[in-house]
């Protein structure tokens, strides 16, 4: 019955609004752990792009939102 799985088709709603400038940190995947600053967030896709803060070399890590924490907003 579709009202079985009716949840499932639906869109998850973002619980926090991120902006760029937050720092982050990873809490799921291969790069659990690692600390960053928001570089791009796309409400569309619910994912988000940032440079890692304690690597010599900051590469792009771009990943979901479900796998990400707030550490710190950007101050206004």
């Amino acid at each position: 019955d579709i009202k079985e799985i009716e949840r499932f088709l639906q869109p998850r709603k973002v619980e926090v609004e991120l902006t760029t400038g937050d720092i982050i940190e990873i809490i799921g995947g291969p790069f659990k752990g690692e600390k960053g600053k928001v570089t791009r967030y796309d409400k569309v896709k619910r994912e988000l792009t940032m440079e890692p803060t304690e690597t010599p070399v900051p590469i792009p890590i771009t990943v979901s939102v479900e796998f990400v924490k707030v550490l710190q907003k950007k101050a206004k």
